[in-house]
């Protein structure tokens, strides 16, 4: 036992000496990381543990072969590379990559593909300040980070897990969880530097105890089986709720610090009696009912709204615009993929410079006739037939009439929008112009308004 402490000992003080010496040293930086690795008792142990299972490991030092990305990407590159310093892996190959400080302590640890960990390599782990687990295959279904107190970033997707225990006394700032299997989640009662969160497993339990959590700012959550009042995290900025009950969000407007409010699959027709935070400024929404609709009315820093009906479902669309009044800062209207025949209602938004109504039945367009701002309008995919003179439009910059049922254009209309780039593809009117059209439509591309 002694002569195991003084070889730890001797190793410890020998990686202190090494990397004083590093910047001084004439060896190449990955010489240097050669070094580093094999005399770090962590990433030998761990090499061990590897071979025992046969999975494959790699090591990196910080500073010298690179950073393990960290970002949120649902994609990455077919190898691992290096790019400007950051080393990225790929959920197609199964591995285990590991980056070690200059002291041969675990930084960062990356595995996927479907790489084995057995829970011994898990706990050996526990120093990591990252960790993002993609299609792993672990010996148990459960992820025991009780005692990961240095870790900052976790992030768990596709591993057939049906228990996290996060850490107890830890720094997470930044969890990212997809798990469909996941019934149970642990301690997030702790996490009390939480910043972020992603959590889509809808069969789990556990986020309840999120509730008057003070340091949480942006949340993404698939509801699952437990309910949760979102009125008591109270400096969320950013909230989107997937499957939303009226539970959920019915004292939303008490979140004074709300910047952007998404709502998807909304059904309970007692949501379209709640009222919004003052303070929001983005408002999305996926709506599984015409009742469910909210009016967005009184609402002084609002500045983008998108409302779209259930396709994915195949449930009722609605069919007109819903109440939006008193919104003075309101750029960018979308609704789309619905059943409206008309505009009537944005009328009066005068600050609008964005519309996009794709995929509607959209005939009438006179509500646009006194919105002077706008710079963009999107009527692609609508029944809108003839265009003509639309009002005083001196920014207009793209109007898109693509995949529409346009028949006809006045030709003298669009000169007055001299600036603007107007998209008709595959539409009964470039397809069956005569000829006389042709000529104008050809003059108007050479122009650049096609």
């Amino acid at each position: 036992m002694n002569q195991k402490k003084s070889l730890i000992s001797y190793i410890a003080v020998l990686l202190i000496a090494f990397s004083s010496f590093l910047q001084a040293s004439p060896l190449s930086k990955e010489e240097q990381a050669h070094v580093i690795i094999v005399t770090s008792p962590t990433a030998q142990k761990l090499q061990k543990l590897a071979d025992d299972i046969g999975t494959d490991i790699y090591f990196y030092v910080e500073g010298l072969t690179g950073n393990i990305s960290t970002k949120n990407i649902l994609y990455v590159p077919a190898l691992l590379s290096v790019n400007n310093g950051t080393i990225v892996g790929t959920a197609s190959i199964p591995r285990l990559s590991i980056l070690l400080d200059t002291s041969g302590k675990t930084v960062q640890v990356l595995g996927e593909g479907g790489v084995r960990l057995s829970e011994k390599i898990i706990t050996e782990l526990d120093e990591t300040r990252y960790l993002s687990l993609w299609d792993v295959k672990y010996d148990i279904d459960s992820l025991y980070l009780s005692e990961f107190s240095n870790l900052e970033g976790l992030r768990v997707i596709n591993n057939d897990l049906t228990l996290i225990n996060l850490p107890i006394n830890g720094v997470l700032k930044k969890i990212e969880i997809q798990d469909f299997k996941l019934k149970e989640i642990n301690n997030f009662e702790w996490q009390d530097k939480l910043k972020s969160l992603r959590l889509e497993a809808i069969n789990s339990i556990g986020y309840k105890k999120l509730e008057n959590n003070s340091s949480l700012e942006k949340l993404e959550l698939w509801m699952g089986k437990d309910s949760i009042d979102v009125s008591k995290i109270v400096n969320l900025k950013s909230l989107a709720i997937f499957n939303v009950e009226y539970d959920s969000i019915k004292n939303v407007v008490q979140l004074d610090n709300i910047k952007s409010l998404t709502f998807w699959w909304a059904k309970d027709e007692r949501i379209s009696t709640i009222s919004l935070p003052k303070s929001v400024e983005v408002f999305a929404m996926i709506v599984s009912s015409r009742e469910a609709i909210m009016p967005l009315v009184n609402l002084p820093k609002l500045k983008k709204v998108i409302i779209n009906s259930d396709t994915i479902k195949g449930l009722p669309k609605f069919e007109s615009i819903p109440t939006l009044e008193n919104l003075p800062q309101l750029e960018t209207l979308e609704i789309s993929d619905s059943k409206l025949t008309s505009l009537d209602g944005i009328e009066k938004l005068t600050s609008l410079k964005y519309v996009r109504f794709e995929k509607n039945e959209i005939t009438d367009i006179s509500a646009l006739f006194p919105l002077e701002n706008l710079i963009e309008i999107d009527l692609s995919d609508s029944k809108f037939k003839r265009l003509e003179y639309i009002g005083k439009k001196p920014h207009l910059d793209i109007l898109k009439l693509s995949d529409s049922e346009l028949e006809s254009v006045d030709f003298d209309s669009i000169a007055k929008y001299p600036y603007c780039s107007i998209s008709i593809e595959f539409t009964p009117f470039e397809m069956n112009a005569p000829d006389d059209d042709l000529d104008k439509i050809y003059n108007l591309w050479e122009k650049g308004h096609l």
